[in-house]
């Protein structure tokens, strides 16, 4: 089930932790590098769902894209930012800051918020690795400036406004995921895999038709949702918000969510975290009607990566602390 090159994110990681302290930066292109402390205005609003999935898809076939992991991938980094505050009053002044910078520099962001995340939720960034893996290519021309032709048209059509409340109910009222990746699809000459994710108002009818108990099943941690082929998680989302209405807090359910579209399953995963769905969310990628025991094996995958995390924490601790007393141990040397 896992797709994520883990080896090369260690050798990273481990590098990164035994660099030396950070200096000014030295990236020619960085806006802040070329002494800039306060950035361009840029006009954002916080349009619909559909709005904004056109309006990124537009932007990126426009530049000459047609790869549909990039443009989703941006939005997914953009929804996974980490700064967030109430109400999102930071999102102006954040879009003025990311809509300067030029185009690697965005990418060392994303393939940036994509490890933090990592390193909290494991399970979850490893199935959402078909929307980062793009990160660490070399992109051309063409897909660079399509990177910052898709980050600006989210950035002016409220990306921000819409997931950087500190608020997780606040995050939840559209799922934007689905929007960019069904508008993606429909541009690519409508070669889609078939694929039409439930429209949000039809989730959020069936989840208040339902209430909680949609399909929830009793365990010893307590009670679990599942979804055999939920998309990007859209009926997940109506759920929750009854949950939140009712005074329930979502976080205290387990959600299971399984998708047989790595890019649908991908965005699943993605929102589990915006939408805040809490530690016991999973997501898995495959076929439930062939794998009866895919729940399973989600949960399973689980468990693997948070173990491999704590290896790998423990790993990089040791060689931290190795790298500190061999320097520490130098330096009196010299001293003599």
């Amino acid at each position: 089930m896992s797709s994520t090159p883990l080896a090369s994110r260690v050798s990273r990681a481990v590098a990164t932790a035994l660099a030396p302290e950070p200096g000014p930066c030295r990236d020619p292109g960085c806006a802040r590098h070329a002494g800039a402390h306060q950035y361009p205005p840029f006009p954002t609003g916080r349009s619909s769902g559909a709005v904004f999935g056109e309006s990124v898809a537009e932007a990126w076939y426009r530049s000459g894209g047609s790869r549909l992991d990039i443009p989703a991938g941006i939005v997914a980094a953009l929804a996974l930012w980490p700064i967030k505050t109430p109400g999102a009053e930071h999102a102006d002044d954040l879009a003025n800051y990311i809509a300067a910078q030029p185009p690697r520099v965005l990418v060392r962001g994303f393939a940036e918020c994509f490890a933090s995340h990592w390193n909290r939720r494991p399970d979850l960034m490893d199935l959402a690795w078909p929307l980062f893996g793009w990160t660490e290519e070399e992109l051309n021309p063409t897909q660079l400036t399509g990177v910052q032709a898709v980050t600006r048209a989210a950035l002016r059509h409220g990306v921000l406004h819409h997931t950087g409340d500190m608020d997780a109910a606040a995050r939840s009222h559209t799922d934007l995921m689905s929007w960019v990746i069904t508008n993606l699809r429909h541009h690519e000459s409508r070669r889609s895999m078939g694929e039409y994710h439930t429209p949000p108002d039809i989730s959020d009818l069936m989840a208040a038709m339902l209430g909680v108990e949609l399909p929830a099943v009793a365990g010893p941690q307590g009670d679990w949702f599942l979804e055999a082929t939920a998309g990007t998680g859209g009926l997940f989302r109506s759920t929750a918000q009854s949950l939140r209405a009712e005074g329930r807090d979502p976080a205290s359910y387990g959600w299971v969510m399984t998708e047989l579209d790595p890019l649908a399953a991908a965005g699943a995963a993605v929102n589990a975290v915006v939408w805040g769905l809490g530690p016991r969310a999973v997501v898995g990628c495959g076929d439930a009607l062939v794998r009866a025991d895919l729940d399973r094996d989600t949960l399973a995958h689980q468990r693997e990566l948070v173990q491999h995390r704590d290896r790998l924490s423990e790993l990089i601790g040791f060689a931290i602390a190795s790298h500190t007393a061999d320097r520490l141990l130098r330096k009196l040397i010299d001293s003599r």
